[in-house]
């Protein structure tokens, strides 16, 4: 089992589970500011995003569609002295939270695309465009936020950045760019979204 060191947490990484990378890193470093109330942590993987804000909210809430992803999460907060301020559940985005507000909501999504080469790993496979998960939390995300929340999630360049800016404007919402870093073949943003 690995584990990784970042912001003053420590993380292990179950196998099976999405360890943490320069995307996850990038969610992190442009929601801190964001940080308070309830926080809502979607395809949470290990839980690295949700447990570096713990300590400026009331509680954290996960969800992943992978059982062991939860587990690890569970442990991460544990080991870290976080356990009581997160509720870790499995299931399938905003599934199991009927009814709940957040006033931060974060995903780091698969969304790389799928290819016909390589087999399918949920943890990264966001379907032919790389947009699957993507668009279903676009079109749901304005249900679960507060009036004065945020939601920020991370996205490649590759598939279609206006795309999911225009989405979050037919949804109601604002939608902006708030960081991003440019690799050999692809970029990758973390796109802020909030109400008008």
């Amino acid at each position: 089992m690995q584990s990784l060191k970042f912001r003053g947490k420590t993380i292990m990484v179950f196998p099976g589970v999405y360890a943490p990378s320069e995307d996850s890193f990038m969610l992190v470093d442009s929601a801190i500011s964001r940080a308070s109330g309830h926080i809502l942590d979607l395809c949470c993987g290990t839980g690295i995003v949700g447990l570096c804000l713990a300590d400026q909210a009331e509680s954290v809430t996960a969800v992943d569609l992978n059982p062991s992803a939860v587990k690890n999460t569970r442990e991460n907060f544990r080991l870290n002295g976080c356990y009581g301020k997160l509720c870790a559940v499995v299931g399938d985005l905003f599934g199991p939270l009927r009814g709940n507000l957040y006033d931060l909501i974060l995903m780091n999504p698969p969304y790389l695309l799928d290819s016909d080469w390589e087999p399918k790993d949920l943890s990264w496979s966001g379907g032919e465009k790389g947009r699957k998960v993507i668009d279903r939390f676009l079109r749901e995300v304005g249900k679960y936020l507060n009036e004065s929340g945020r939601a920020l999630f991370v996205q490649s360049t590759l598939n279609g950045v206006d795309e999911s800016l225009e989405l979050i404007e037919d949804e109601g919402l604002k939608g902006r760019v708030v960081n991003r870093r440019d690799f050999m073949f692809e970029g990758l943003v973390v796109i802020e979204m909030a109400w008008r």
